[in-house]
């Protein structure tokens, strides 16, 4: 699988939210770059606990800003954010328990979750930020 690749068009124009979405992205991809890891993978499971925790500070920060501005789709992108988090930390307690490993379909949800997310939700916010 490819790694996920920074563009600008996907900038939300906020340099801090732009920062912490390149660290979700390096963070995805450290993942697909341990793929082929042993299942139980320190460095995996370590990235993808990384990965959730990063996710929760980030989503935190951005609904922050978000009732800040009064976005008027808060509720509806709380949701979104809430249902990712459940997703990723079922991810982690299945690799850390040894139910699963980081498969090239979990993967590709946490890569196309995460760039279509940016480019079409957060991309949203731009005229509120």
């Amino acid at each position: 699988m490819e790694t996920i690749q920074w563009t600008e068009k996907i900038s939300v124009k906020n340099e801090k939210i732009d920062n912490q979405h390149k660290k979700l992205i390096k963070l995805t991809n450290d993942l697909i770059l341990h793929a082929d890891a042993t299942p139980n993978s320190k460095i995996v499971n370590e990235t993808l606990y990384e990965l959730l925790k990063y996710t929760e500070y980030h989503f935190r920060v951005e609904e922050n800003l978000m009732e800040k501005f009064n976005y008027p789709k808060l509720e509806e992108h709380k949701k979104k954010h809430q249902d990712f988090v459940y997703q990723v930390a079922m991810f982690c307690n299945d690799v850390s328990e040894g139910k699963a490993t980081v498969t090239n379909e979990i993967l590709k949800f946490l890569s196309s979750w995460l760039i279509q997310h940016i480019s079409i939700a957060d991309q949203d916010l731009v005229n509120y930020l």
